[in-house]
């Protein structure tokens, strides 16, 4: 049984700054809450009593501070042993949290969504929840008005976060009128955005497939109408799916892309949706492709990790003693052993994933991609809005560090400053000719900024939730 986490939190009234267990985007069965996960959870409430009286708030009003966001850490420190770096003045006093994170990094989240003003129900299982066998539930409950369109996508991405950039996705799965979101609603959401800043504060990808008989003209619609920053593909698509090096079928597409000058594509690896073309999620088929098309970004999204362990006992990471994320880490030596240089690998889902569920297994993830391809070239994507406001990722991408039993052993380096600055944005920018100097320069004074201090000055209020599903029991 799956259940919204956004309405199991209004009901309990048990939601927290970093979420407690693994949420879904409707496209995988989330797994339960962990016993380790059930332990963060008590003594993030236990330790924001503490404080919270000290300070004269309730426990609502003091997790909506940073100083329910220093606890969090602290409570996962606690469980899981150190792994981010917190400091427990962060919890008593405000200041102490500006004074060890002064510097803001320019944020680039290269996946984010929202849902279409008209969506009745979740997502395309809304008419195939019985025959995916999935929970009847995501066929007929209507998402709140508040939690997973636009308006709140903004509050959410750009208010409640310090996220500069963010590039609008969807899913091409199905036939175009079940999406989730068409490219002519995300880019919508680009246009109203960027002309709410009166600068360029979002991005949109279009959504294609060569097994979409009428491409050509898609394509050339998208890019020469829409002006798309890049492609979204789903090979695992169950209507059709289709290979990136079948010659035949995508390699057309390609030379015509290159033609059009986008080059960018970005392509849902891992993670497989029920239903047929499981296998087609599996990221081995961008290894020849990669090599065939050098002149293309290959951008991999959730970095093709398969799944997170259904089974975590406590105590436990569930990482084998050789450190293997399913596809994820095969994946990473085919890419060490081809030399392409074409990949770049996201870190949309995974890394809210791993790091709620065990620092270990995000450490594996983390030291396993970065070797593979780079600090320059991993791309910061959250899955927000589905995982609620990106600030927590953030902030837990911010303290995260691979901890030191694993470099040993495994040979990851840290992760330093300069890798931070490269993931959360600089590397995006590149990708999509951002000139970061010029947005650091115009972004402070425009439009969504201004509406975003006067919110603050309002007195934020984080939703303290997250809008994906979670296992009910």
């Amino acid at each position: 049984m799956w259940i919204r986490k956004s309405d199991r939190d209004r009901q309990t009234g048990r939601g927290t700054p970093v979420p407690t267990q693994i949420v879904g985007n409707e496209e995988f069965d989330p797994m339960p809450q962990t016993e380790d996960q059930k332990r963060v959870e008590q003594r993030i409430f236990e330790l924001a009593d503490q404080y919270s009286r000290k300070l004269g708030m309730s426990r609502r009003d003091f997790l909506r501070t940073s100083g329910g966001m220093a606890v969090s850490f602290m409570a996962m420190n606690e469980v899981f042993g150190p792994a981010f770096m917190v400091n427990e003045a962060e919890a008593a006093e405000p200041a102490a949290t500006r004074e060890m994170w002064p510097k803001k990094e320019f944020i680039l989240d290269g996946q984010t969504h929202h849902v279409n003003d008209s969506m009745a129900g979740p997502l395309m299982f809304r008419t195939q929840t019985a025959k995916l066998g999935l929970n009847p539930a995501l066929g007929s409950a209507p998402p709140d008005k508040d939690s997973l369109h636009r308006a709140n996508y903004i509050k959410e991405v750009f208010f409640d976060s310090d996220t500069v950039m963010a590039c609008i996705t969807g899913a091409a799965i199905g036939p175009p009128k079940a999406y989730v979101l068409t490219s002519e609603q995300m880019v919508e959401t680009r246009n109203v955005i960027n002309e709410m800043a009166g600068s360029r504060r979002m991005l949109s990808h279009g959504i294609s497939t060569p097994t979409n008989p009428n491409w050509v003209d898609d394509a050339e619609q998208l890019v020469k109408e829409l002006k798309i920053d890049a492609w979204k593909f789903y090979t695992g698509d169950p209507a059709g799916p289709w290979r990136h090096d079948d010659e035949k079928v995508a390699y057309p597409f390609y030379e015509r892309t290159l033609k059009l000058g986008v080059r960018n594509i970005c392509t849902h690896k891992g993670l497989p949706i029920p239903g047929r073309g499981k296998e087609f999620f599996r990221p081995d088929d961008l290894i020849k492709a990669a090599k065939d098309w050098p002149d293309i970004n290959w951008i991999v999204f959730h970095s093709g990790m398969k799944h997170m362990m259904t089974q975590v006992p406590a105590g436990e990471s569930g990482i084998d003693a050789n450190g293997n994320i399913p596809w994820t880490t095969e994946f990473c030596q085919q890419i060490k052993a081809s030399g392409v240089k074409n990949i770049y690998l996201e870190l949309g889902a995974v890394f809210g994933h791993s790091v709620v569920t065990h620092p270990e297994v995000c450490g594996h993830l983390l030291g396993q991609v970065i070797a593979a391809v780079g600090a320059d070239h991993v791309i910061w994507g959250t899955d927000s809005i589905w995982w609620g406001s990106p600030q927590w990722q953030i902030e837990a991408f911010r303290r995260f560090q691979i901890p030191a039993t694993l470099q040993e052993k495994f040979g990851y380096r840290a992760i330093s400053p300069e890798d931070r600055a490269l993931i959360f944005g600089l590397n995006g920018a590149r990708l999509f000719n951002v000139d970061v100097n010029a947005a650091r320069s115009a972004i402070p004074a425009d439009g969504l900024s201004k509406l975003k201090a006067a919110y603050q000055a309002d007195g934020p209020e984080p939703s303290l939730t997250q809008y994906g599903w979670v296992a009910a029991g």
